[in-house]
């Protein structure tokens, strides 16, 4: 199996960034409907505290559908940040290639064989397309160190 050429690789990360952007702006515009729904169930919910004689099922109604948009602005905010996270993720990965990609770096040279092998080919694991295998990458645990 042949590593993909960088070139390739530039238009799949150009198409993965804008694939994460309309992902992100399309979980923001929810996250925001969302809660603009949960401000009117809010403001619903106020207006009947001022009032006299209200029916207590009434109010007990109104309090699970806030309970309810509030759920969903939970759920709603977790997609949009994980998201937003994949997005800067992809940015990362394709800043990272595009440094790396003019120097017959080991970095490249795997984003190169990762994409090769996304495309059907199976390559064994940690071989480069030349066949050489790729150094151990060293990654700081986020686990601090213990004695």
């Amino acid at each position: 199996m042949t590593a993909a050429s960088p070139k390739t690789v530039r238009a799949e990360l150009a198409d993965a960034l804008d694939a994460s952007r309309v992902a992100r702006e399309t979980a923001e515009r929810e996250l925001h409907r969302s809660i603009a729904l949960r401000s009117r169930a809010a403001e619903a919910l106020e207006r009947t505290a001022r009032r006299p004689g209200l029916d207590e099922s009434e109010r007990a109604r109104l309090r699970a559908e806030y309970a309810a948009a509030d759920h969903v602005v939970a759920e709603r905010r977790a997609v949009f940040e994980k998201r937003q996270e994949f997005e800067r993720a992809a940015s990362v990965v394709a800043r990272a290639f595009e440094a790396e990609a003019t120097s017959a770096s080991p970095l490249a040279a795997a984003l190169l064989q990762l994409v090769g092998s996304k495309r059907g080919g199976t390559a064994r694991h940690g071989a480069l397309a030349s066949g050489r295998t790729a150094p151990a990458a060293r990654v700081r645990s986020p686990r601090p160190r213990t004695a």
